[in-house]
């Protein structure tokens, strides 16, 4: 995950008491000179804190203490604001995210008490980066949002800029690339042409991290390239591990390890001045990655130790649920199953975690969308109704703006297929043309003869209103919905009973004038939308007109989003049994291919590796070597101490021969008590002495059944590719029968298929 806190590069210069003399920081003791105010030494000492922050956070910290004590003393607020939040981004920058939350409130709660906006953008920024680092998604959203929205309040384009780009970062985050890098480049056009070098090398780090998700390797590097070098440039060593950590990654994905190494080898090196856990977490954990990509797994195994201790540390679930499936994996490729076990669960877990919150972050993110769609509905709402006052006494302008605005707010809400964006984008532009203190809008369940309201609003506030059978004496919307004609009141005192005999039923507190409109779709009801105002007389026949001309609209987009949903769930139900079928399939394949009780390579398998090795031998001209093994006294301990106790010796015999084989080779069980061993890019049967050597010492390692120690050995027969055979039929019955021959002499023996014994006491 990219890292956030960059953008207030600069920013606590902003909006500052002018100085009265010459430039001069606070000192160690909080004095300022007599040629200058100390509010503004006080301003000045914070922007240095700041700066100093990106390059080393450790020694900005003890500053920014002493600061905020100076400001405390002075009761400066807007000081005291301003030293929390340096305060709460060194704490941050040396991973204590949760103490940093608790400065960034506390800083927030002062710019609200000045009235600080560009404060207030900042700490909720601040607090967002803390929630996002630490997997809080929803809080995170909510933070940004805020931000967001005050930052448009105010016309701040950099401010804005930083928002748009932190919201990038959490779709980015949870793989929705394309939307993210959608914001990223929002962001990149707000900032123009600022010089504020820190925002810009973040979204350029970003963008070049969106670009290789896409597998855009070369405009990947890129961008983080260019970020690279303004980081450099400004002295900015945390965006400076961002880029080189993206750089890495990029390398690995063009196959160059080396220069990739070079790079997360440099991101380590910044790390020991930036104190940064989150790097040097990523850092190791692709350095593990190499490891693990050239098979030393021993060296795979410490760096990914390393990124959970810094982990652990800062308290990540994002990064301890990375972490957890690396070392799974490890594990696994290294045989140690339950502890791959162990890990896997812990990854699942921190999934589980995750995914939960990730729906919060959902709905969060919609909202923002929402807001934005919002605005820029409500500009043209405005432009439109700027055009109407400029013709209004025209009449046949008139109608054509009113044309106009059917046209566009029934495209707007036709081209959405979610129901509360069609609602509030309706509302929203209908508010533009008439008094909806009241607006509702219901889909008529025909079999019930009842109103199901999918929105209703009284004076602005949504209101929950049940599903209830229409009386069509009592009732305007059941007479609107039975005549398929609409309803239009304009003083309910005295035209009540044009519709309903009975005393109305409804909602709330009686509107004096109210439109009803039918909603029909091929000659069929299929809804009805209302609008309604206290006061009399509010409503005239032009924007009855309008109503009725935006019915069919209202109509088609309420069907469209029913499809759509009974579509979408029907997508969620295909793709999870989809999703069951391939789990199934694959656990199948798997136990086609494994023998059930050690997790080896069955029979079956084994053939198929054979002859895969032996064609890639025959193209490289190398020898495969295949031992078949028999346990020695394996039988004893079966009669001993029983089946079961029998099978614990197969795991842990398999387990021991897995630990002595490179990554490359193969090891199988193909019966009873008998494994398989292939060994590629052998170059003599010494090579083979050696193995077989090393694994009758490692099989004969003493057992513990029921507090008794027993041991047990091995048999070994051998053939050599191309020497003894050029199939897999041909190189396993020769070993099969050298393996048998070897039976009639001692222990750990090997045999060769002439029978002639070779070193100590193996044959082969």
């Amino acid at each position: 995950m990219t890292q956030r806190g960059l953008f207030e590069a600069g920013s606590l210069s902003m909006g500052r008491k002018p100085t009265t003399g010459p430039d001069n920081e606070v000192g160690a003791t909080g004095k300022a000179s007599d040629t200058e105010l100390p509010f503004a030494a006080i301003d000045r000492s914070n922007t240095a804190i700041w700066e100093l922050t990106l390059s080393d956070p450790a020694s900005a910290l003890a500053r920014a203490k002493a600061n905020l004590e100076i400001t405390i003393r002075m009761d400066y607020r807007k000081g005291i604001a301003e030293s929390r939040l340096n305060l709460g981004w060194c704490t941050y920058y040396l991973s204590h995210a949760e103490e940093a939350i608790e400065l960034f409130r506390l800083a927030l709660g002062d710019f609200e008490t000045i009235d600080d906006s560009l404060g207030r953008m900042k700490a909720h920024n601040a607090l967002g980066v803390c929630h996002h680092d630490l997997g809080r998604y929803d809080m995170a959203m909510d933070h940004y949002s805020r931000s967001l929205e005050e930052a448009r309040a105010h016309g701040n384009l950099v401010r804005e800029a930083v928002s748009l780009n932190n919201i990038g970062e959490i779709c980015l985050e949870r793989g929705d690339i394309k939307e993210g890098l959608d914001w990223f480049l929002r962001a990149y056009e707000a900032l123009g042409n600022t010089a504020d070098s820190e925002v810009v090398a973040n979204v350029l780090v970003n963008i070049g991290t969106s670009f290789l998700s896409l597998d855009n390797r070369v405009l990947a590097r890129d961008f983080a390239s260019k970020a690279l070098a303004i980081t450099k440039a400004a002295g900015d060593l945390n965006r400076e591990a961002e880029a080189e950590l993206v750089l890495g990654r990029v390398s690995v994905a063009e196959n160059l390890d080396e220069d990739a190494t070079k790079h997360f080898t440099r991101v380590l090196e910044l790390t020991e001045t930036l104190k940064s856990e989150r790097w040097r977490v990523w850092a190791f954990l692709e350095l593990g990655a190499l490891d693990m990509k050239r098979g030393d797994l021993e060296s795979a195994l410490r760096s990914c130790n390393e990124a959970a201790a810094g982990a652990e540390r800062f308290g990540s679930k994002t990064l301890l649920h990375e972490v957890s499936g690396r070392l799974a994996s490890i594990h696994e490729a290294s045989g140690n199953w339950r502890t791959a076990l162990a890990f896997h669960r812990s990854y699942l877990g921190y999934e589980r975690e995750l995914l939960g919150e990730d729906t919060s972050r959902k709905i969060k993110n919609v909202t923002v969308r929402y807001e934005m769609e919002k605005s820029r509905q409500e500009a043209e709402i405005y432009r439109l109704r700027n055009i109407e006052l400029k013709e209004k006494g025209e009449a046949l302008e008139e109608l054509n703006r009113q044309l106009l605005s059917i046209s566009e707010i029934g495209q707007a809400i036709t081209s959405s297929l979610d129901l509360d964006t069609v609602i509030s984008t309706l509302r929203a532009s209908l508010e533009r043309h008439m008094d909806t203190a009241v607006f509702g809008i219901a889909v008529y369940v025909e079999d019930e003869d009842s109103l199901d309201w999918k929105a209703y609003f009284e004076k602005g506030r949504r209101i929950h209103r049940p599903l209830k059978k229409l009386d069509p004496e009592r009732n305007i919307a059941a007479w609107c919905i039975a005549q398929r004609k609409p309803a239009f009141i304009n003083d309910l005192e005295t035209e009540l009973r044009l519709y309903i005999s009975g005393e109305p039923s409804g909602h709330g507190r009686l509107s004096s004038s109210l439109i009803f409109i039918p909603l029909s779709i091929d000659d069929r009801v299929t809804g009805l939308m209302t609008v309604q105002s206290y006061g009399k007389g509010a409503y005239t026949q032009g924007q009855l007109t309008l109503l009725e001309a935006l019915g069919p609209y209202v109509a088609i987009a309420i069907e469209n989003s029913a499809i759509h949903d009974r579509l979408a769930a029907l997508n969620r139900t295909i793709l999870g049994e989809k999703a069951e079928l391939e789990m199934a399939a694959t656990q199948t394949s798997h136990l086609a291919n494994h023998d059930s009780l050690t997790g080896l390579p069955n029979r079956r398998l084994l053939f198929d590796l054979i002859q895969k090795s032996i064609s890639e031998a025959a193209k490289s001209g190398t020898k495969i070597g295949i031992l078949f093994m028999d346990l020695d006294d394996f039988k004893p301990i079966n009669d001993r101490f029983g089946h079961l106790a029998g099978d614990q010796v197969l795991i842990l015999v398999a387990e021991r021969l897995r630990s002595c084989m490179r990554a490359t080779d193969t090891v199988a069980r193909v019966g009873g008590d008998e494994f398989v061993i292939v060994l590629n890019a052998v170059r003599d049967e010494a090579d083979l002495r050696g193995t077989i050597e090393k694994l009758a010492e490692v099989v004969g390692q003493p057992m513990i059944m029921e507090g008794s120690e027993c041991r047990v050995g091995i048999s070994v027969g051998i053939a050599l590719y191309p020497d003894q055979g050029s199939s897999t039929e041909e190189l396993l019955g020769v070993a099969d029968s050298a393996m048998y021959g070897s039976k009639e002499g001692k222990k750990a023996r090997f045999r060769t298929e002439t029978g002639k014994a070779r070193g100590k006491q193996l044959r082969r």
